[in-house]
């Protein structure tokens, strides 16, 4: 009796953690919805004014849009699945149901490698010079742009699920690495990329990744490293 009312606690525990996680993350990936995909005025279209003010290139802060988009929509999905996660412990509906949309992830989405390539695709797409300067100056694209790079935020999380705790720091590596290797071409380059950008705020957009990609290594591989040899 004793072990059965430890257990229960235990599990009542574990729900309310996992429910606090998930709403947190809900209320941080709402914000960011809201700053991000306002129907009103893209917050990009801010950002260009207060480039201005602040005498930054509009680039940097389109980029940092780009990547708050990103983490909106993985915290969404991260959220979402910490509610069905408790939602296994209190309905057998939603526990079959999960189970059978975490056989379809894992049979569709081998080792995460088909959403992360979709997500890469998508995020290199509208980087693409002729492509991103045809959606500066189009609100329709401007918004797809948005939303999409939002999705590529969810897929990023579908396949993180598929993936070890190691795979997922390389994957986050690889792809922080190619940012900064693509900052670095910005900073050094002696042609305009981007037509919407003189050459001054490309070489100020491409010092500002590689700068942001520092500060990621110098933070997430001594974690690594760490859980490595722990």
């Amino acid at each position: 009796m004793a072990d059965m009312s430890r257990a229960t606690k235990l599990q009542t525990a574990t729900v309310r953690r996992t429910v606090t996680r998930g709403l947190i993350l809900l209320v941080l990936s709402s914000i960011l919805i809201i700053l991000m995909l306002s129907p009103l005025e893209p917050i990009d279209y801010i950002y260009f004014a207060l480039s201005s003010d602040l005498n930054v290139a509009p680039e940097v802060f389109l980029m940092v849009s780009d990547m708050l988009l990103l983490l909106a929509g993985y915290m969404l999905a991260d959220s979402l699945n910490s509610f069905l996660t408790v939602g296994t412990l209190l309905s057998d509906f939603l526990e079959s149901t999960c189970s059978h949309l975490t056989s379809l992830n894992i049979a569709v989405n081998k080792k995460g490698l088909t959403s992360l390539t979709a997500a890469m695709l998508i995020v290199v797409f509208w980087n693409v010079p002729s492509v991103l300067d045809v959606v500066l100056l189009q609100y329709g694209l401007h918004w797809i742009m948005h939303g999409t790079i939002f999705l590529a935020g969810i897929l990023v999380y579908a396949g993180f699920k598929q993936l070890t705790p190691n795979m997922r720091f390389l994957s986050y590596f690889v792809g922080c690495k190619a940012m900064e290797i693509f900052g670095a071409y910005l900073l050094v380059s002696r042609v305009v990329v981007y037509a919407s950008y003189p050459f001054p705020q490309q070489a100020e957009a491409g010092t500002a990744m590689v700068a942001m990609c520092m500060a990621s290594d110098a933070t997430s591989v001594p974690l690594w490293l760490r859980r490595i040899f722990k």
